[in-house]
């Protein structure tokens, strides 16, 4: 099978650990993104009770549709400009084997689509999965660890060698799993603040919060102080709950 749209396809082995780790049960609804082939949309909805799948490639998604059961839809179009909520009711579990040239977009949309998600496992590059599980402090944490440390616990269960896909990739890959929660792990006031300080708090990696923040933020030294967050320390060291306070603050 050739590689189209920059997927590569995982291997049957490979599949049922990814399976195992799903867990997917009878009463469940899917939302599927980069189906391919269809060789975990088949699996799934022979355990779950729908599968909604979104395939970039129309040929694919032809192919798809002629083998799928009555409990699979297929959807042809791409992820990023679908309306994923209209797709998804309440509950929805997201699963896919993202292209990885725009797995980090992806990652963003599916936060949108939060409200509406019990959990994801999407298959990414091992960087980009580590960038988004990873802790503070960490050489990897960054935007989309911040994002989604708010809204959800994020771990890595799997990880695959190249091999495990036809063709393979030339980097390792990971299941990112995210189960979410029912309230945010830090209450903010003002999401759109929260979001555009944490991107300019991140801009710059190798200067220091102040740095970083001053200029779009005229009495941040007064907040810093107040909040006692060391203004020398860099993005990468503030926790979600910090970086939560101090949208806060500033937003007052």
């Amino acid at each position: 099978m050739p590689r189209r749209l920059g997927q590569h396809f995982l291997r049957p082995a490979s599949v049922e650990r990814l399976l195992r780790v799903i867990d997917p049960r009878e009463g469940d609804v899917f939302l599927e993104i980069g189906p391919g082939t269809g060789a975990l949309t088949l699996p799934l909805a022979a355990r779950a009770r729908e599968v909604v799948a979104v395939e970039l490639d129309a040929s694919l998604a032809a192919r798809l549709r002629e083998r799928a059961p009555t409990n699979v839809r297929i959807v042809s179009g791409d992820a990023l400009r679908v309306d994923l909520d209209a797709l998804a009711p309440v509950g929805t579990r997201l699963v896919g084997n993202l292209p990885y040239y725009v797995s980090s977009p992806l990652l963003r949309r599916f936060l949108d689509l939060r409200p509406r998600l019990h959990d994801l496992h999407v298959m990414l590059q091992d960087e980009v999965a580590r960038r988004v599980a990873s802790p503070p402090g960490s050489r990897e944490y960054g935007i989309l660890s911040v994002f989604y440390a708010l809204w959800a616990d994020v771990d890595i269960p799997l990880r695959f060698p190249p091999g495990a896909f036809q063709p393979p990739p030339k980097v390792d890959s990971a299941v990112l799993r995210a189960r979410f929660l029912l309230c945010p792990r830090a209450q903010v006031t003002d999401p759109e603040r929260f979001e555009r300080l944490v991107q300019t708090a991140f801009a710059r990696r190798r200067r220091t919060l102040e740095n970083n923040l001053q200029d779009s933020y005229p009495n941040l030294k007064e907040h810093l102080r107040l909040l006692k967050i060391e203004g020398r320390r860099r993005a990468e060291t503030l926790s979600v709950v910090e970086f939560a306070q101090l949208a806060n603050a500033l937003s007052q």
